[in-house]
């Protein structure tokens, strides 16, 4: 293999100084748990002198229940609570991460609770890494997406393999908690990352309750290495379980590692639908699913067992092969039987839908990459400095690929648009109607990055008719820095895109944050309201509706 085809990601380490921000923010407090006054608008964010920096810096305050307003009427069944995972301290004493997804995790809850009201929440997951980084005044020895400054001594080091990963700051999910459980009142809300371990917290407050984990099929002898999940799990169409795939290391020779596909049915239960030997340990972000399949997508993306043991990071411990094709594991939800396939190489981070069509054949719809280049750039000093953001590759691409499981081909669909337009196709973090999750359907949600101009920070809100009926949309303001959209349906809604978008996004115009509400069909702003406080980036989340 060409040696320019293969990436080796320690050599994209930027040492040198990080953001430039007052000591006196980052000491370790906690505000009051009580509703502050709305007087204090003016002065609980800090100050700012570039907004879309303000995403990657820290917000050390925590909120309860915060009264917001929007400022134009929303739909009067618009009702429930949006619960967002993300970042909330990028340094803690004389240490900061490297990069952004290293940040300690902070979750973020707007309860729309009627009359053009909602609540606002704001707490740090209280996990163990935070815990005892907060009591020695220093970020404690935990596995890291790619490092901290300065470094680990070698002992923090080897300490931080046998800690493993435990800052859940991806995702967050509904898991019924007993075999009984039937709708939202039975389930628990946890914290996610792309790992098997979870923190489970209050749906309602927000408060970490304590650290999940559901027993390991199979162990290794390697800890983390044989507990890489993923953050985005899935339902199972149909029925009230979920679905993930959990990765398994085998250092005898005789023994193959494996993917292991899993179907959930509570937080404990859990069963081995499949097995999928491997010869190398892939990274995956996400899969998808469809009524009667699961599909992995293994990029060639993968573990290099003695890299990793001399970088001690995970994403420095990878290597990938820009030359190889991705190879696809279709698994039968039912039998358990694996159908393998393959299909072109890129970096899939993000699975938006899959669904079987009229013919038998399996429609994945998916974001990729050119290569992990935008994920390892992704750089706190990076991403607070507009000179050094300028350069951050955005190669995403929303891509279709159709495999016919019975002659075993596959062909790959991208979606043309005119020149000017190329965003429209260019954009990742999609959402759908979960209403249509696994079937047929016509419309994605995501976030795309230089989109109107070559900056990187012109970001637009996207509606892609994958449809192709001519039916595309988005919405973009100058110096508005939205992120992903979660899709909330209209109450019986008879078309797929009746419902509306809710959104954290940030306004360089005020220098402020807010919540808004984006009506799904003609990608207009309906309403926003201003929130008390910064809320630095959040990457995904979830929508719990009022029971009527």
């Amino acid at each position: 293999m060409a040696i320019a085809n293969r990436i080796h990601f320690l050599s994209f380490l930027r040492k040198g100084p990080t953001m430039c921000v007052s000591a006196t923010l980052f000491a370790p407090l906690l505000l009051s748990a009580c509703v502050l006054s709305v007087s204090s608008l003016a002065t609980d964010s800090p100050e700012l002198t570039d907004t879309f920096g303000s995403l990657y810096t820290t917000n050390l305050k925590e909120f309860n229940d915060f009264p917001i307003y929007f400022d134009r009427k929303i739909p009067e069944w618009l009702k429930g609570n949006l619960i967002r995972n993300g970042f909330g301290q990028f340094e803690n004493g004389k240490r900061h991460f490297l990069h952004m997804f290293d940040s300690f995790a902070k979750l973020s809850s707007w309860k729309i609770t009627g009359n053009n009201t909602a609540l606002f929440s704001t707490k740090f997951v209280k996990s163990s890494t935070y815990n005892q980084s907060m009591a020695t005044d220093d970020i404690a020895p935990y596995l890291t997406f790619i490092g901290v400054e300065p470094p680990f001594s070698r002992w923090k080091q080897f300490k931080s393999i046998i800690n493993g990963l435990d800052n859940m700051n991806v995702n967050v999910y509904s898991y019924h908690k007993t075999a009984k459980a039937n709708g939202q009142d039975g389930k628990g809300c946890f914290a996610l990352t792309d790992y098997w371990k979870m923190y489970e917290f209050n749906c309602t407050t927000l408060q970490t309750i304590s650290a999940f984990e559901a027993p390991v099929p199979q162990k290794s002898s390697l800890g983390f290495l044989n507990l890489i999940s993923t953050a985005h799990p899935l339902p199972e169409f149909g029925t009230n379980n979920s679905l993930l795939f959990l990765s398994t290391l085998s250092l005898v020779p005789w023994v193959k590692s494996s993917v292991k596909f899993i179907r959930i049915h509570t937080a404990e239960k859990r069963e081995v639908i499949a097995s999928v030997p491997v010869d190398q340990i892939p990274y995956m972000h996400s899969f998808s699913t469809t009524e009667h399949y699961g599909i992995l997508f293994c990029h060639p993306m993968y573990l290099n067992i003695p890299k990793f043991l001399k970088e001690m990071h995970p994403f420095d411990g990878m290597d990938w092969y820009g030359d190889r094709p991705i190879d696809v594991n279709i698994i039968n939800l039912k039998t358990g039987e694996i159908i393998k396939m393959k299909t072109e190489n890129s970096f899939v981070m993000h699975h938006a839908n899959a669904y079987e069509d009229e013919d038998g054949n399996i429609i994945v719809d998916a974001v990729g990459y050119d290569d992990p280049l935008f994920v390892k750039s992704m750089l706190v000093e990076n991403m607070v400095n507009p000179a050094k953001r300028k350069n951050i590759p955005f190669s995403a691409q929303i891509r279709r690929y159709i495999f016919n499981v019975q002659n075993k081909t596959s062909k790959v669909h991208t979606f043309s648009r005119p020149s000017n337009e190329t965003f429209l196709t260019r954009f990742d973090f999609p959402t759908i109607n979960e209403n249509y999750r696994s079937k047929p359907y016509c419309f994605l949600y995501g976030v795309a990055l230089r989109a109107i101009d070559n900056n990187l920070t012109s970001i637009a809100l996207i509606k892609k008719d994958v449809c192709e009926k001519g039916r595309d949309k988005y919405y973009y303001k100058t110096g508005v820095y939205v992120s992903e959209a979660i899709f909330v349906p209209t109450p019986n809604a008879e078309e797929e895109d009746d419902g509306v978008l809710l959104l954290p996004a940030a306004d360089a115009s005020t220098n402020k944050h807010y919540l808004y509400v984006i009506d799904a069909k003609t990608m207009t702003l309906i309403s926003q309201a201003e929130l008390p406080t910064t809320v630095p980036y959040t990457l995904h989340g979830h929508f719990i509706p009022e029971k009527l």
